[in-house]
């Protein structure tokens, strides 16, 4: 990637091109499987979560769907029926997530201004990490991220969408760092598996990250 591409895509933000940033990230991101990108019905998806989603989030599962970053960043894809379950799936925060207390707690920054039930888990981290969309604006394209570490057992929003925050994440641009691990901030050539080949390598007995 040229300077001239990374000092444009610094510029992007919510309310301007969303798409824009997952362009930035598959010229990042190698998809290392041969399953990249997932098709959903995203107007069932609708139906079954209440909501629209995002335009960021629906290019980047056109582009790669639902799967891991270097082991460690997870992002997950919606149910497009009542009946389905996998284990990547979007969600809402569980009844036990909402009755305990120590889950309700925000950076000093934060406090008092968002509530557990708005979050909306669209991935999680190998270390324990949630991460969210705050889902109150009737606009999700302008839905900031709120990420919850097992490090800090709290919550830190972050006002932008999923696709910058993942950008920032590869290129080492959140100060401070904003998720329990660290190892991807020195990944100078990140790869993405998808959830499938990831389970099927496995069940053929080999490590599909070891190459």
């Amino acid at each position: 990637m040229s300077k001239d591409d990374r000092d444009s895509d610094e510029n992007w933000s919510v309310s301007e091109d969303p798409p824009a940033a997952v362009a930035s990230l598959t010229r990042m991101l190698s998809c290392i499987g041969p399953t990249c990108g997932d098709s959903i019905d995203w107007g069932s998806a609708e139906r079954i979560y209440g909501t629209s989603f995002p335009a960021d989030y629906r290019a980047f599962v056109a582009a790669f769907g639902s799967g891991t970053i270097e082991e460690m960043v997870m992002v997950f894809t919606p149910a497009v029926s009542s009946a389905e379950s996998h284990t990547l799936e979007v969600s809402r925060l569980s009844e036990s997530a909402l009755a305990d207390d120590v889950v309700n707690h925000w950076a000093l920054a934060d406090q008092g201004r968002y509530r557990l039930e708005d979050l909306l888990i669209w991935g999680s981290t190998a270390a324990a990490d949630t991460l969210c969309w705050i889902t109150t604006d009737p606009n999700p394209d302008l839905w900031p991220i709120a990420v919850y570490t097992r490090f800090d057992l709290e919550w830190t929003v972050y006002p932008c969408g999923m696709a910058e925050f993942l950008l920032k994440l590869l290129r080492d641009q959140w100060h401070p760092w904003p998720i329990s691990d660290t190892s991807l901030r020195h990944d100078t050539h990140p790869r993405f598996l998808h959830d499938k080949d990831e389970a099927a390598a496995y069940e053929a007995g080999r490590d599909p990250w070891e190459h």
